[in-house]
């Protein structure tokens, strides 16, 4: 419960901020028990194997968070204008851009 919380709350701030193991635990007061016995607790190892972000997955939810500020704003979206808003670098253009066109 106290994770679900966390994690909920992660996903609900007006800036994306990445789910990690570390940031769930610190939230929780839980950090050495997620990070040491998780095993012992199966359904919680379940639902942080299915909800903690790669840093591709992060990548993915800031820009489509860009996007629906930009959109928001009412300003053009444009791919240089997402990448500096989601704070990519320029090596993320073509996955921005693939996000933009299957949007």
């Amino acid at each position: 419960m106290q994770v679900e919380k966390a994690v909920q709350e992660i996903l609900q701030k007006d800036k994306p901020e990445r789910v990690t193991l570390r940031k769930v635990g610190v939230m929780t007061g839980l950090k050495a028990l997620l990070e040491h016995k998780l095993d012992k607790l199966p359904l919680t190892k379940t639902y942080l194997q299915e909800t903690v972000e790669s840093v591709e997955m992060f990548q993915d939810r800031r820009i489509r968070w860009s996007i629906e500020l930009l959109e928001k704003q009412g300003e053009e979206v444009k791919a240089w204008k997402i990448m500096r808003i989601a704070g990519l670098r320029n090596n993320c253009l073509e996955k921005v851009e693939n996000i933009l066109y299957y949007k």
